[in-house]
């Protein structure tokens, strides 16, 4: 089940005089006895973050779409050393304009080392990795989240004649992971394959038509300006 879970200051505000907070409602209420993804996670306290690794509850951590919405930051850096699995989300296009999972990546690193006031808090190849392995544990499944026999083959291809990687390619691995965090971005993202099919091609989505729904878009938004 996903479910959004303590993301704003009055939300938990509310849930906690009435339920303690919304992990003990849901804890309570036996909805913990199964698979979990709770979205957000900003406002938990020692006994919530407790109950979520006791439980292997998933959190899907959108540092983006919180920043945005003045929500909070959440305990990344305490979720994770709890035992707590933890991937990247974007939430929606409502509260998070580009959808770039590589942005969401250099913010979560960023406000922890924010948080932790420690610059070495969370590395490139650790964030990198809450973006992949990390996102299949807090989806509980073990067939995705890397480039290995017996999982989803699920690809990027990464353009790199571009100046966040004017270092070069034979550098050590670090250099590279860095360049990708803090430098690249989904600009720097060519082609997608989800379970071997390719969807993205050349930037293009092979599903969708992107001028012709940009174009519809358009549209829809000036009708809607129009009424009064």
């Amino acid at each position: 089940m996903h479910i959004h879970v303590a993301e704003s200051v009055g939300e938990d505000d509310e849930q906690r005089k009435m339920y303690g907070s919304v992990p003990q409602l849901l804890a309570a209420a036996g909805v913990l006895d199964g698979r979990v993804l709770a979205a957000h996670g900003v406002h938990l306290s020692t006994q919530d973050i407790n109950l979520l690794a006791k439980h292997r509850v998933g959190v899907a951590h959108c540092p983006g779409s919180n920043a945005k919405l003045a929500s909070g930051v959440a305990p990344l850096l305490v979720l994770m050393r709890s035992g707590v699995p933890v991937g990247l989300g974007t939430d929606g296009p409502a509260s998070n304009d580009d959808l770039d999972v590589l942005e969401e990546a250099r913010l979560a690193a960023t406000f922890a080392r924010i948080g932790a006031m420690d610059a070495a808090a969370l590395g490139a190849a650790e964030v990198l990795l809450l973006a992949t392995r990390g996102g299949a544990a807090a989806l509980g499944r073990s067939d995705i989240g890397a480039v290995e026999a017996g999982r989803w083959a699920d690809l990027v291809h990464v353009d790199i004649d571009d100046p966040a990687f004017a270092t070069g390619t034979d550098g050590p691995d670090e250099q590279l992971l860095a360049n990708l965090v803090w430098a690249a971005g989904a600009r720097q993202v060519t082609d997608v394959w989800v379970a071997g099919e390719q969807v993205v091609a050349g930037g293009e989505s092979t599903r969708v038509d992107r001028a012709q729904a940009q174009s519809a878009v358009g549209a829809i938004a000036r009708q809607l300006r129009a009424v009064r």
